[in-house]
């Protein structure tokens, strides 16, 4: 990435008073990555390029420096404070992200192991979201009263809760069992730096 998206990322950060981290929250993405793209070691794809120029209300060129106009036309996002929890209490967060409200997560759950790989890693947070899930997404579901992370499939009248990690054995339940035992359903994932 050029000389000028670096230095117009870090200008608009610090017009915005945001730290690296807090940015790196918006995106999903570490601290150290914001820091690599300041500096030039690295370069975001186009994704996160197009969700920085709408976090900072500035077009995409700008960003890359192919145009002197910031064309700053949008207000600051609205930011919401969702607590993390890990996934064998529910009862006491263990930390706190604050996220824009259009990424529409309720809580964030702590990846205890890696049965969702590569989707999510041990030591990631599942962005979660309450509300119906469809075929194809990664749940949360509860069995025998203990949150488990899975990959949701139909069959005729049964569920198939499967893990992504081919390792670990899918489980099939009743399709009666959705209403009590689905608590949310995985909308993103944030990684610390590992």
């Amino acid at each position: 990435m050029n000389s000028a998206f670096s230095s117009r990322l870090k200008e608009l950060r610090n017009q915005r008073e945001m730290s690296q981290k807090d940015l790196g929250t918006l995106l999903g993405l570490s601290d150290k990555t914001i820091s690599a793209y300041e500096s030039g070691r690295n370069a975001p794809d186009f994704e996160i390029l197009k969700k920085m120029a709408k976090i900072f209300g500035v077009s995409v060129d700008y960003m890359l420096g192919a145009s002197i106009e910031s064309e700053n036309t949008a207000t600051e996002y609205p930011l919401e404070t969702i607590p993390i929890f890990e996934i064998t209490s529910f009862e006491n967060p263990v930390d706190y992200l604050k996220l824009p409200t259009w990424a529409g997560c309720n809580y964030g759950i702590v990846v205890s192991d890696d049965s969702c790989e590569p989707a999510l890693s041990k030591g990631d947070i599942a962005l979660v979201r309450k509300g119906p899930a469809v075929e194809g997404n990664l749940v949360i579901w509860l069995i025998e009263g203990k949150p488990y992370i899975f990959r949701l499939y139909f069959q005729d009248d049964m569920v198939i809760l499967k893990p992504d990690n081919p390792k670990y054995r899918p489980v099939i339940m009743s399709s009666m069992e959705i209403a009590k035992s689905l608590i949310g359903v995985v909308v993103g994932r944030w990684q610390k730096f590992k």
